[in-house]
């Protein structure tokens, strides 16, 4: 349930503080908004006709001895891909870091592992290094990725990031010969044991020709030495539109570096403000830094043209000025563009996947880089990928090497709000702002998240108290999701708390 305080002073639009909680989480978000029928699903998966989303559940240790269900999920979903690699196969893979070479809690050792088995297949596989990648150290017993690509038969294709800019893709390509099918990996997971044991992070598994095409162009390139800042590397892959089952508009790719760095020209961060500008009931990001001006203004518009806006940072990169996202974050809290009590509402991330305690300042805790754009909406849109929501990611033409993907499908906005369902509170029923009215009504506004209409709360109780609260219910709720408002009359404005129940 949720409780709000009434602020005493009167006047104005107020806010109200929410001080309850309503534990109707991740189980259940998938299943009000899938127009093309339910997932196959569990707490870390869900699953598609031609894609699969996966989140890690964190428990913030390191031990072999306490990995917990889906902590390492996304790893797991790399070994598995890597180890159905066969004769005639190809595959590429990028990490921005590599480490951990434990065969249960590591990240780097058991896909040196898993890499080692599939070049003795006869597979051939590619392997994209950041510049600070530590390409010497075994991992693995016998095995790195030095000594893999120094294979007298079959040697793994290794190509290392020069200095002066960052290879920052956490992206992977796999073609299956015999079956025929190219999947395409992306997502904020690098190789290491921490990004499975101490972040939240999330991949999308996409099966589709056009998407694989492009990527392997991309990835090919980097192969062949071309990386950031190099003017011989191609944009022919940017850009990339292809249609996923079920959707009923395409979805694209975007590769950075960009064809222009101009704000407003043709990058990534066009394509997110638009999206953003074209939002009409709610949007929910999951961002590790956020710092563009551009992006929060039209979050703040959003908010003013009735926008619900949900989003979580790390407090790692927001606390304290100087933080990468303070700036940001601040003005996403205190705008003067706002112009109704609609703000965006912030939360603290989850320490870890037991839910008992909130972000202790952790270093990168929240290591996605996500949105999810009216999920409900007859055009959901998920934007997701390697790219930290900065200039260097998502404008520049010679800095990051980055991938964004614009994916249009309500299966996969659904499995993405799972993810915020589990990483925060921000899926549960709340109570907004009020307005008291000259004739001395209060115009209440509050949100149901998307779940089952069932799961929901279904009316608006009031008590004079909380010491020895009298919870009444004064007016019936509207039972769908989506932001509502209430009218209470006078006679009811007595009590000083409300809550949903």
């Amino acid at each position: 349930m949720t409780d709000a305080r009434k602020n005493p002073s009167g006047g104005g639009c107020e806010r109200i503080d929410c001080i309850g909680l309503f534990e109707k989480i991740v189980v259940f978000v998938f299943l009000a908004i899938l127009s093309a029928g339910p997932p196959s699903a569990r707490a870390g998966t869900v699953t598609g006709a031609d894609w699969i989303v996966r989140f890690n559940l964190p428990d913030q240790t390191t031990s072999y001895k306490t990995v917990g269900p889906d902590e390492f999920v996304i790893r797991d979903a790399w070994l598995a891909r890597i180890d159905a690699l066969k004769k005639g196969d190809w595959a590429c893979l990028s990490t921005y870091t590599f480490s951990g070479p434990s065969e249960s809690a590591g990240a780097a050792g058991p896909i040196l592992g898993a890499i080692s088995n599939a070049l003795a297949r006869g597979a051939s596989v590619g392997f994209v290094a950041a510049n600070g990648v530590d390409v010497a150290s075994n991992f693995w017993p016998g095995c790195s990725l030095k000594s893999l690509s120094s294979r007298k038969s079959n040697p793994l294709k290794l190509s290392r990031a020069p200095s002066g800019g960052i290879m920052h893709d956490k992206l992977g390509v796999f073609w299956y010969k015999t079956s025929k099918e190219r999947w395409v990996l992306s997502g904020s997971w690098n190789y290491t044991g921490g990004a499975s044991s101490q972040q939240w992070n999330i991949l999308a598994e996409i099966r589709n020709d056009k998407l694989a095409a492009a990527v392997s162009n991309e990835l090919s390139q980097m192969l062949g030495g071309l990386f950031h800042a190099n003017p011989a590397k191609s944009h022919a892959p940017d850009g990339t539109r292809f249609r996923l089952s079920g959707a009923k508009a395409d979805s694209w790719v975007r590769f950075a570096p960009y064809p222009d760095g101009a704000y407003g020209g043709d990058n990534a961060l066009r394509d997110i403000t638009n999206a953003i500008a074209a939002a009409t009931t709610d949007i929910y990001f999951s961002l590790n830094k956020l710092t563009r001006q551009d992006v929060v203004d039209q979050l703040v518009r959003a908010c003013n043209r009735g926008v619900t806006v949900h989003g979580v940072i790390p407090k790692s990169d927001r606390l304290y000025p100087g933080s990468d996202s303070y700036a940001m974050y601040t003005n996403l809290l205190h705008s003067p563009a706002y112009t109704t009590a609609n703000r965006v509402l912030l939360y603290d991330a989850f320490y870890a996947a037991d839910r008992t305690s909130y972000d202790n300042n952790n270093r990168d805790l929240v290591h996605t880089k996500y949105m999810v754009i009216d999920p409900l909406g007859p055009k959901p849109l998920v934007i997701h990928g390697s790219a930290n929501w900065t200039a260097s990611a998502l404008v520049l033409t010679s800095a990051n090497d980055e991938n964004v993907l614009f994916l249009s499908h309500p299966g996969i906005a659904a499995a993405f709000l799972a993810q915020f369902a589990a990483e925060t509170d921000g899926m549960n029923p709340r109570l907004l702002s009020m307005a008291p009215r000259k004739d001395g009504a209060l115009d209440i506004a509050y949100w149901l998240p998307p779940l089952p209409v069932a799961s929901l709360p279904k009316s608006l109780a009031a008590s004079p108290s909380l010491a020895s609260p009298k919870w009444v219910a004064v007016s019936n709720l509207t039972a769908t999701p989506g932001t509502h408002t209430l009218a209470i009359p006078a006679a009811t404005n007595a009590a000083r708390y409300f809550r949903l129940q």
